[in-house]
């Protein structure tokens, strides 16, 4: 997906150059397509009636962006309410399905028309010409494929024919099986049907996509190698790491976020890349500086795995060049965007976060002990492999650089930013201002409150916003989804100006 504050941008840049004339539809409905993934639906919504595009025929992609709007709107929202965008989705659906025939909005059509009480004769209706529809479309390339199959299945359920929603969603998956998003979606929808119709279908949990975990756990070294921590033979090494192998495959774990410190990061991420998953390293501080006190001191052995892992990572993440490591809050932010990004991915895929750790459970204010506490107070699973020999551990280095953060929120066209201590009150601050003008572009950082460090979103705070978003830089977005996902949500939008990535915080329901 395209940055989409870049997107937004180039749509109304190309929408201006057009002079209003018909040319600039397809840009219009760029920057309302922008405006909903960011969460500004409030805005959307206008722009989407100021713009015309409620009054456009025969062309599908923005008739279905009145549905898609609609829909969005109906998953934010709750009961009678939530009925009635469901209809007014299930409305612009069939309009567009009406003047263009096409079946992504035909089968959206029976769907939302199901979700919003419309009897069911007439999804019914809906979603029988889907499937004579289908009969005569031929897929051009396996995801092409996927999604004419899905559709199919769709239809069937809506139809009450489980056993050939079953064969359909197979069909699906067997054309494109790892297009783990594609998958994540069609199970959304499906698990929507099933809650309509008040039924329960186990067979999903066969096409749910591989989990995500954060992981963690103690440093050690080997034997014959000098360590103030503990050690542990090759053979117990190899142990534990079948252990991981095992814990990996029986609960489907595909994605894991975590340091690589000696010991117990590296093996597990080892373990993740030979079981074929995704590994997404964060060093809380710069890679030279990290292996020089985290991993060289406990077995030479160590830096080469570092490397490989390093080098085999789908992405790695340094967060800060500052002096004096080890440190305690530096870890600890380190792992809270771990943590974040595990349960955002599974968000995005409908999967249940995990936590992988090697530990000897006893109770701490640091480190693997202090990681462990924040995770199980979240009530998410977590997969302990006990940390199998003594522990001469010295005591956790504090944070004797004092480093304490702060938040800042700014409002567009105001100079200045407003100072919290407290997250929390900054986010409340944001959805208030916003609930008194749906228009206002905001953007809240979260970072290091030193006299020279660099704001997490640029200079002052500075960054482009939608309208009616509120934008909120890396570190923000991890602590609310690790501490207040039961009330927020944070979606990736893309980079800004300096490269900072960047999220759009909304409220749940």
């Amino acid at each position: 997906m395209q940055n989409t504050l870049d997107s937004y941008e180039e749509a109304l840049k190309a929408i201006e150059q057009a002079g209003g004339k018909d040319r600039a539809l397809d840009h219009k409905h760029k920057a309302v397509l922008s405006l909903i993934r960011a969460g500004s639906l409030d805005f959307a919504l206008a722009e989407y009636s100021r713009y015309g595009l409620d009054g456009i025929r025969n062309h599908e992609d923005i008739m279905g962006l009145g549905g898609r709007l609609y829909k969005d709107l109906f998953l934010s929202h709750h009961g009678a309410a939530a009925r009635e965008f469901a209809r007014q989705s299930a409305e612009k659906y069939e309009a567009a399905f009406k003047d263009t025939g096409g079946f992504y909005s035909g089968i959206n059509a029976a769907t939302m028309s199901l979700l919003g009480g419309i009897p069911q004769d007439i999804v019914t209706m809906r979603a029988k010409r889907i499937l004579n529809m289908l009969d005569s479309i031929v897929g051009e390339n396996d995801n092409q494929i996927y999604f004419i199959e899905a559709t199919r299945a769709e239809a069937y359920l809506l139809q009450g024919d489980i056993s050939s929603a079953q064969s359909a969603f197979r069909r699906a998956r067997d054309y494109d099986p790892l297009n783990f998003i594609a998958h994540a979606s069609t199970l959304k929808q499906f698990r929507m049907i099933e809650k309509a119709k008040g039924e329960s279908w186990p067979w999903l949990t066969e096409f749910v996509p591989p989990r995500a975990v954060h992981f963690a756990g103690h440093i050690f070294g080997r034997d014959g190698k000098s360590s103030e921590i503990s050690v542990l033979s090759k053979a117990a090494e190899d142990a534990m790491a079948d252990q991981i192998s095992n814990i990996i495959q029986v609960n489907d774990i595909g994605f894991a976020y975590g340091a690589l410190a000696a010991g117990s990061d590296i093996i597990i991420a080892e373990s993740i890349l030979a079981e074929g998953g995704e590994l997404h390293v964060i060093l809380p501080i710069s890679q030279k500086t990290f292996l020089e006190a985290s991993v060289r001191p406990f077995g030479d052995h160590w830096v080469d795995r570092f490397h490989e892992c390093l080098d085999a990572a789908t992405s790695v993440t340094v967060l800060d060049n500052l002096e004096g490591w080890p440190d305690s809050m530096l870890q600890h932010r380190a792992s809270v965007i771990a943590m974040g990004g595990a349960i955002r991915k599974s968000e995005e895929l409908s999967v249940a976060p995990g936590q992988l750790l090697i530990w000897d459970q006893k109770a701490g204010e640091h480190g693997t002990a202090n990681d462990a506490a924040i995770w199980r107070e979240s009530g998410r699973e977590q997969f302990v492999l006990p940390y199998p020999a003594p522990r001469n551990a010295k005591p956790h280095v504090g944070s004797e650089s004092g480093y304490i953060y702060q938040a800042k929120l700014k409002q567009a066209g105001d100079s200045s930013s407003t100072v919290y201590a407290d997250i929390q009150a900054a986010v409340s601050q944001a959805l208030e201002s916003r609930r008194t003008n749906s228009q206002l572009s905001q953007t809240l950082s979260y970072n290091l409150a030193l006299p020279d460090s660099e704001d997490c979103l640029g200079a002052e705070g500075q960054t482009h916003a939608l309208p009616g978003s509120i934008i909120v830089c890396d570190l923000a977005a991890n602590y609310l989804t690790v501490y207040h996902s039961q009330d927020y949500r944070v979606d990736f939008v893309g980079l800004n100006a300096i490269g900072r990535r960047i999220f759009a915080l909304r409220e749940r329901g």
